[in-house]
């Protein structure tokens, strides 16, 4: 850009990141301690006329605010500045995208990323109501998904501090299709706020559904909960009820806190792990592999310790999903064998399980591509059951958000090792990073 500045202070200014309607953020570094920042700048024009100090008063408030929550989940704020009559506020760096971005995808979020993005969110909350801060702006745009699998909370902007003098009853503030409906009518909102903003987002997140702005007068959110729910009746009802509480129209009938509704979300855990093992024991039962199922326990124990060897924990999952798709014993046990990446340990399992299954050892060996080789890898057609694979053992690292990592990525990377390779970089721990590459890394 021509007009890109060279410096704001002593931060170098590289790059524009991202611009709206209010201003712009820049990626800039960090002479002194050399590190790479995120500037955000408001555009020239709203620092002028009769609304500029209201504008720049509310600038420099999203800097204390965000300043005074130094939290994990939330954008950390590092310093605040002027130029030429320009306010900026210097932020961390972080490389990830906006909630926003997914909604608006065909790539839907799963009931476990959706509830894993919410406490995240109100982890961030719980810090910043304990300073007196209350966000006031909950929404997609302001939930950033990290591509390390974190998740913050963004822009304190519009926040309200204890003893501030910017915010007063009467005012409007937020965005309306996540306001609250004491906020709606320009009342002095509290922490109650918030949880009603999150509660909105958890409802889209679950379902696709939010208020529109003509609904938000005219339709009682009673009655809207009741018409969304009804076209999502797989949700459990002990999830409806979480949401439904979270976005009663009374304050004092919602979550006291952050932390209320937090703990209502953990308490689901055992509810969503006795569902998902009931789906597998079903799908189990319904399949097709008639001699899979008839295989006796204690050779299917025998098959699962062998394979615990090589892959861990994972073993037992693998082996209850491969048996709902193979028709014979040794497609079984090949399947299996495609999970262990090392050639020689794999066919010493091949070796191990034909014996316990009386297969013949004659079976094709499993061609191996060494990674050594310095010729280009092909494309190759990634099955969903690759996938899935590798989403679980991403999953350890970077928790729920690590499905859409698989998605975003498969997107520029079609061969499953290149693949592969690429989703380990974004695990931190060198030791889980190895783990990650010796379950997914298939060598064919």
């Amino acid at each position: 850009m021509s007009n890109l500045p060279s410096t704001l202070g002593k931060y170098q200014v590289q790059k524009v990141l991202g611009q709206g309607a209010m201003g712009i953020v820049y990626q800039a570094f960090d002479p002194v301690i050399e590190r790479t920042v995120a500037i955000k700048v408001l555009h020239p024009h709203h620092c002028q006329g009769p609304r500029g100090e209201e504008l720049s008063k509310r600038f420099q408030r999203e800097a204390q605010a965000a300043a005074r929550c130094l939290h994990s989940n939330i954008v950390t704020v590092f310093d605040y500045g002027s130029q030429q009559q320009q306010d900026f506020i210097v932020m961390e760096y972080i490389e990830g995208e906006e909630l926003s971005h997914f909604l608006r995808s065909e790539d839907k979020l799963s009931v476990d990323e959706a509830l894993f993005i919410t406490t995240s969110v109100l982890q961030a909350l719980t810090a910043a109501h304990e300073k007196n801060i209350v966000h006031r702006d909950i929404k997609p745009a302001n939930i950033i998904l990290l591509n390390s699998g974190e998740v913050k909370v963004a822009d304190f902007g519009v926040a309200l501090l204890d003893q501030s003098d910017l915010t007063l009853v009467g005012n409007m503030v937020g965005t309306p299709n996540y306001m609250s409906p004491e906020g709606l009518r320009g009342e002095v909102v509290t922490c109650q706020a918030d949880i009603y903003s999150t509660g909105m987002v958890l409802l889209e997140m679950l379902t696709g559904a939010r208020l529109s702005p003509q609904q938000l007068y005219t339709l009682p959110i009673a009655e809207f909960l009741d018409s969304v729910f009804e076209q999502h009746q797989h949700l459990p009802g002990d999830l409806q009820a979480i949401v439904r509480k979270a976005l009663e129209p009374l304050k004092e009938h919602r979550y006291y806190s952050a932390v209320d509704f937090k703990r209502a979300i953990e308490s689901l855990a055992t509810l969503q792990q006795n569902a998902v093992a009931t789906v597998i024991a079903k799908t189990s039962i319904q399949s097709k592999s008639q001699q899979l199922l008839k295989l006796p326990a204690a050779t299917l124990a025998n098959i699962e310790n062998n394979l615990a060897g090589y892959l861990g924990p994972m073993a037992n999952l693998l082996i209850k999903k491969t048996s709902t798709h193979t028709d014979s014993a040794e497609a079984f046990m090949l399947e299996l064998s495609e999970h262990i990446s090392n050639a020689q340990e794999r066919q010493e399992f091949i070796r191990q399980a034909s014996k316990t299954l009386a297969i013949s050892s004659a079976t094709s060996a499993v061609k191996v591509v060494s990674s050594s080789d310095n010729q280009p890898l092909p494309k190759q057609s990634i099955s969903s059951e690759q996938l899935e694979t590798i989403s679980l053992a991403l999953a350890y690292s970077l928790g729920p958000v690590a499905r859409h990592q698989v998605k975003r990525y498969l997107k520029r990377f079609d061969n499953y090792p290149l693949l592969c390779e690429q989703l380990a970089n974004l695990i931190t721990d060198e030791q889980e990073r190895k783990d990650f590459l010796r379950k997914t890394l298939l060598t064919k």
